[in-house]
């Protein structure tokens, strides 16, 4: 075997499928493998990690890692590349949720998923990250897939101490519209008549062609005259670890996720969870944490106090939740990787 690459989208470091493109380049690294990972964007400050998609010169004996979550140049070449392919999909943002503020990002978002259901045939292997995500792939008419949860994030290997003590309310996750801020901002509305000293935090980076939902967002803010709301834009990996460590309870209004990586990270952080009940939320949280069906703020917003306030409660949930988390390891996820890269050296390249 000649040597084994990954393709993403977009990459940067702290972004949930870059950190784990990381992780299996590490552990086929470690193997004797040699492997890049290729990306069309990236920041200078990563460009020591990645190679842009143009140098991607594949070989017959060589495998392509191809991790699906949006629409990209690349896609429409894969049938002309002479390798090998694995398909890891991350499933793809429902365009409804990005029209009303971009219609060119959501055609590209919807063509993503259309084009997927035309080349099952070019893939070896296909993985997803969550059983949610394999019937999605099943429904385009997808054969085999194998469900891989994602890896663990670096930050698991830190355990930061509690710097600041007031109330805090965490979401961690890009401001995009299927993540509903608008609904968490509306939620803290309602607790800060319950918990006037209250604070929300919403770590994550913003869409650079998102301007009219997060020029929304500060509109409903203005509206509703909220104050002790905290957008932090993208931070480092150390600094999504202290935000866990500084919170008392992780808030989701989330309709639209494949994996959700932050909950996972709040199992390990102890940090209880309440949650939307949408996509892949129950899957992910397998029992755990604290499901909520329908969107009724004020009730949410005491749910959110009765965690903080009621100890055996919260203690309840975050044992739960620990017993939750040692489900997701390393070694399970690369074995399953290790048995897919098995199962593409043995098949053959499909005949165009």
């Amino acid at each position: 075997m000649q040597r084994i690459d990954q393709f993403c989208a977009g990459f940067a470091t702290g972004d949930a499928i870059s950190n784990e493109a990381l992780l299996l380049q590490k552990h086929l690294q470690k193997r004797g493998i040699k492997s890049q990972i290729f990306a069309e964007q990236f920041p200078d400050r990563d460009a020591h990690r990645v190679v842009h998609i143009r140098k991607f010169k594949p070989k017959p004996d060589s495998i392509l890692v191809y991790h699906h979550s949006t629409d990209t140049e690349l896609l429409s070449r894969l049938p002309s590349l002479d390798c090998k392919k694995i398909l890891i999909y991350h499933n793809v943002t429902p365009a409804e949720y990005v029209r009303p503020y971009n219609r060119g990002l959501a055609d590209r978002l919807q063509h993503a998923r259309d084009v997927l259901k035309e080349i099952p045939h070019l893939f070896q292997t296909v993985l997803a990250d969550s059983a949610y995500n394999a019937s999605d792939l099943e429904r385009m008419g997808y054969k085999d897939v194998k469900v891989m949860p994602v890896a663990l994030s670096p930050i698991w290997k830190t355990n930061p101490q509690r710097k600041n003590y007031r109330f805090t309310v965490l979401f961690v996750g890009r401001v995009f519209p299927n993540k509903r801020h608008q609904d968490l901002l509306k939620t803290f509305y309602f607790l800060k008549k319950i918990q006037p000293d209250a604070r929300l935090r919403l770590v994550g980076h913003f869409h650079p062609e998102m301007r009219g939902y997060t020029g929304e967002l500060k509109n409903l803010m203005r509206e509703l005259d909220l104050r002790d709301v905290e957008f932090t834009g993208m931070v480092s990996d150390e600094q999504v670890a202290q935000a866990y460590a500084d919170a008392d309870v992780f808030l989701s209004m989330s309709e639209h996720e494949g994996f959700f990586v932050p909950l996972i990270e709040s199992m390990h952080f102890r940090l209880p969870i309440l949650a939307y009940n949408s996509s892949v939320i129950p899957e992910t949280l397998g029992g755990s944490g604290v499901m909520f069906t329908e969107k009724n703020f004020p009730m949410v917003a005491e749910t959110i106090v009765e965690l903080h306030e009621n100890s055996p409660f919260r203690e309840s949930i975050l044992e739960a939740q620990t017993q939750r988390a040692a489900a997701f390891s390393l070694s399970s996820t690369t074995g399953i990787f290790d048995s897919a890269l098995d199962q593409a050296l043995q098949g053959d390249l499909p005949k165009l």
